[in-house]
């Protein structure tokens, strides 16, 4: 496969909103929020690589794909991982027993609080540095400070918070005692072409973050997103990897809704005869149902199936997004607006819905035919 762009952009390339977070003390609380492609993680992984020579600090995702693709985009041993599984053996290094649950998944953050405070914390100087900081519920902060952490840089998007248990911006301001003026936002919007921004922007339900700025409209050239109604999922691999042939140093990312969608996709895109001018394209693919480690590679062109807890933070140069699967529960169609926000925003050039011809499940919810068109595939 064809090797992609894939790296960190200089400091030279950074914005004046950008710059000022790099200049930030090395101590204490920091907040930066804001929308898809403005840069978090950037500036998030800038100050990583700042403390990698003294080695006091820990750099955690929400999950193990993103973890994946910061460590490769640094190009070094990053010190971190995912912020549950680092919790855990936090938690575990304390008292040598398993997380306290109430039931068989949440975390019994009570519990782990009164443990907080018996113990002593000889690592008061790490600085913990997280990225996607909303998805983390509050309580998760309140027992990190109660066992004596006092340096946190967090970056967040209270639009993307797709996990049953998150913290708002003002959780977060208020748990470190920060006033609105100390909460740095971002605002430029780095990824997306002006079309994919729109479509993404349809999807924003919450102004407790700013709504990033639209790209330039000269970024308009690679065209309007389309919604391709379908009969056979054939047609939507065929057109796949048809895309994927183009230009093999595209890295293309595919969301999907469930595990049975994914085994599919899977099967047909390894699989399926057709005729290609280049050498067919890599499939990776990574869920979390399987209980193995994400072993993803960011940096060549090929395609990528995910579901949409693990794209988040990631950014891929084409998107297809399968609709079908994706079900809205006890009328909560904000919760489905914020994980559509975060699937249409991970798209650089080309953003691309499928969904079968007997599914209008969502339909009232997508954006109308001026930004994303409709289209038959046939």
């Amino acid at each position: 496969m064809a090797n992609r762009q894939f790296r960190l952009p200089g400091v030279e390339e950074l914005n004046k909103d950008q710059d000022r977070v790099l200049r930030l003390p090395e101590e204490g609380q920091f907040l930066i929020v804001g929308g898809p492609g403005t840069g978090k993680s950037v500036v998030a992984l800038l100050r990583a690589i700042k403390f990698s020579d003294e080695q006091n600090y820990v750099f955690l995702t929400y999950n193990k794909v993103l973890s994946q693709a910061t460590k490769q985009l640094v190009g070094f041993d990053l010190k971190g991982g995912t912020l549950h599984a680092w919790f855990y053996q936090l938690q575990y290094a304390l008292t040598k027993k398993y997380m306290p649950k109430i039931g068989k998944k949440s975390i019994d953050y009570d519990q782990v609080l009164d443990i907080f405070k018996t113990h002593k914390n000889t690592h008061k100087a790490l600085c913990i540095l997280i990225d996607e900081g909303q998805d983390m519920p509050i309580k998760f902060y309140e027992s990190l400070i109660e066992f004596g952490f006092k340096n946190f840089f967090i970056v967040a998007d209270q639009n993307q918070q797709i996990t049953d248990e998150n913290s708002s911006r003002k959780e977060l301001a208020d748990v470190f005692g920060l006033e609105v003026n100390e909460v740095v936002e971002l605002k430029q919007n780095y990824r997306n072409s002006h079309p994919v921004a729109l479509v993404a922007q349809h999807f924003f339900t919450d102004p407790a973050s700013p709504k990033p700025d639209l790209p330039q409209v000269s970024n308009a050239k690679l065209g309007i997103p389309i919604l391709y109604s379908y009969k056979e999922v054939k047609k939507c691999v065929r057109f796949i990897l048809r895309e994927a042939d183009r230009d093999p140093s595209h890295l293309i990312g595919i969301v999907i809704a469930n595990t049975k969608i994914l085994k599919i996709l899977v099967n047909e895109l390894t699989k399926m005869e057709i005729e290609l001018d280049n050498p067919r394209p890599i499939v990776q693919y990574y869920s979390s149902v399987d209980k193995k480690e994400a072993s993803l590679n960011f940096s060549e062109g090929g395609i990528v199936i995910l579901n949409d807890k693990s794209i988040k933070g990631l950014e891929f140069d084409v998107v297809f997004i399968f609709i079908n699967g994706f079900e809205v529960y006890n009328n909560e169609l904000d919760v489905m607006r914020k994980r559509f926000y975060v699937m249409s925003s991970r798209a650089i050039k080309k953003l691309v819905f499928f969904k079968s011809f007997d599914n209008h499940k969502l339909d009232s919810m997508l954006p109308d035919e001026v930004i994303l068109q409709r289209q038959e595939l046939s």
